[in-house]
């Protein structure tokens, strides 16, 4: 008897825990896609984290290998990427900002940055750390 009221308290607090992080990642993904004076900075690099996430998946399905041959450390694009992909962004968000554009928060260094940073780490993961 005491099994089963253990049994049903975990998979209570189980289904809580799963709705609380759908709900996160789902506000995350819309604050993402927000312009900056709408948006939450937290949720929206969450939000960077899990498109990046998915979409390093989703091109390791596309290009199962490395994609350069042969850098000279492994790993290191876990570096460049997220900085090249963080100043392209900020300067593309300064340009369009000039311009009198709204932008996200992707649009900066840091949005910038972390969305590369999960896309190249999860290739780093599922390629065999050969990325």
């Amino acid at each position: 008897m005491i099994e089963l009221i253990f049994e049903l308290i975990f998979e209570e607090i189980f289904e809580i825990l799963f709705q609380v992080l759908v709900q996160i990642a789902g506000e995350s993904l819309l604050h993402s896609f927000r312009r900056r004076d709408s948006s939450d900075p937290v949720l929206a690099g969450i939000g960077f984290v899990i498109v990046g996430a998915v979409l390093g998946f989703i091109t390791t399905l596309i290009f199962p290998g490395r994609i350069l041959s042969g850098p000279p450390l492994k790993g290191i694009s876990l570096i460049v990427s997220p900085i090249g992909a963080g100043f392209c962004m900020h300067f593309f968000g300064s340009w369009r900002r000039r311009r009198g554009h709204d932008t996200s928060y992707l649009a900066t260094f840091w949005g910038g940055a972390l969305f590369a940073f999960a896309l190249t780490f999860v290739r780093f993961i599922l390629v065999g750390h050969t990325i």
